[in-house]
């Protein structure tokens, strides 16, 4: 059965990227149906995908949190100091209510081409399990797979984990040491190093008020990076 994604799309000069980020997301995952929900936006051109504005008046976080939680993957604009409160309603309902894995595409694209060369943000917790389960179907297309994992000094090197060695995924593993350095750099900066083209990450490993007030990789994700990231709360 085709895997069904939801474009959620705030402001119209965006659109463009995130249906080429969701056409890509649709071919890795086997020609998924690609929807689109349009905030506020013009429902018109939007070449052969099916659009359908959000009516007026329509509470943007209860019909993103519906139509999100019946996808199988969610498409949302990496936020912008500048975005509207429905597209900021939507961002944070889709990531925190839709239960899905997200995939936030930053400006700058279109990313019609991502999955190649994939790094994963590896941490041993359920949180980072879960946004790994749903992209088994993108690692197994990929040439390069890069398992980024954050080591403080005196602690063990990781291994690979069981679930990408159970899915016959071949993973190098790089080891990233957590210093001063704002964790979410290092591993924005070791990313772009290896040439990866997309991130898959668990979102909030602390809670979002937590990484709000003392920051947070998953804060830093979502403001500075410039490759599409494959999120899961």
């Amino acid at each position: 059965m085709p895997e069904v994604i939801l474009v959620v799309a705030g402001r119209a000069g965006r659109r463009d990227g995130l249906l080429a980020a969701a056409h890509c997301l649709a071919a890795l995952t086997g020609e998924g149906r690609v929807r689109v929900l349009a905030l506020g936006a013009s429902a018109a051109a939007a070449s052969d995908v099916p659009v359908e504005a959000l009516p007026a008046g329509a509470d943007p976080v209860a019909e993103v949190e519906a139509r999100g939680s019946r996808a199988d993957f969610v498409v949302v604009a990496q936020p912008a100091p500048d975005d509207d409160r429905a597209t900021r309603d939507a961002f944070r309902t889709a990531l925190f209510r839709t239960e899905r894995p997200v995939l936030m595409v930053p400006p700058g694209g279109p990313f019609g081409a991502f999955g190649r060369r994939v790094a994963i943000a590896w941490r041993d917790d359920p949180g980072t399990l879960k946004a790994l389960v749903p992209a088994m179907p993108l690692l197994a297309g990929a040439e390069q797979v890069h398992l980024l994992a954050g080591v403080r000094a005196g602690m063990a090197t990781p291994a690979v984990p069981p679930v990408l060695v159970e899915h016959g995924v071949a993973a190098t593993l790089h080891v990233l040491a957590i210093d001063p350095t704002p964790f979410g750099d290092l591993l924005l900066a070791r990313a772009k190093a290896l040439g990866a083209d997309l991130l898959v990450m668990g979102a909030y490993a602390h809670s979002p008020l937590h990484d709000m007030l003392l920051g947070g990789m998953t804060r830093t994700v979502l403001a500075h990076a410039d490759l599409p990231v494959l999120l899961r709360h």
